[in-house]
């Protein structure tokens, strides 16, 4: 690689190696194997005659072609809660268990999505990628993406009303009750 184009990687790692590297984190469950992914992209862009136009895209979906490599070649997912461990939380113990819990739940409910959708879902609303970005990194058109984010919440909703419903009224705080 010229120094240039070293000069090019040194400002993209900079830039993009920690959404990479939780974007990877996210994919495997283990900090190690996110680590050697983000390094598996880099040393790929270094390998580019010349860095690509659409660098984080690019990067993105690199390393989501690594990922499945390795996983096809026998390595299995472990989830760990989207937010990367405890919840955090200025408020309450009690704000930071519910929370928590909320995490859990839209974790479980995330699995429930196929993989392209769930995908599209977590890029933009954990990962805050635009549609365009999303398109290109999954190669499929932005009115697919649009597509799936307005299928994917109606979804969400449903899965998250019917949950609601099926609680126990016992259970459910009632706030008029205790005023």
């Amino acid at each position: 690689m010229e120094p240039a184009t070293a000069d090019a990687a040194g400002r993209l790692y900079a830039a993009y190696a920690g959404d990479l590297n939780r974007y990877m984190l996210y994919l495997t469950r283990n900090r190690e194997e996110a680590a050697d992914l983000v390094q598996e992209v880099f040393l790929k862009l270094c390998q580019q005659e010349r860095p690509p136009e659409r660098a984080k895209e690019w990067m993105a979906s690199t390393g989501y072609r690594l990922f499945v490599d390795r996983w096809r070649r026998g390595r299995r997912i472990r989830w760990l809660p989207l937010e990367g461990g405890e919840a955090r939380s200025l408020h309450a113990p009690e704000q930071a268990l519910l929370d928590k819990e909320f995490a859990e739940a839209m974790r479980l409910l995330l699995l429930r999505f196929h993989t392209r959708r769930r995908r599209v879902m977590v890029l933009r609303f954990y990962k805050e990628y635009s549609c365009g970005e999303i398109a290109r990194v999954l190669g499929c058109s932005e009115n697919t993406v649009k597509s799936d984010i307005r299928r994917g919440k109606m979804q969400l909703s449903k899965w998250l009303t019917d949950a609601a419903l099926s609680i126990p009224s016992g259970l459910v705080h009632n706030r008029e009750a205790r005023a």
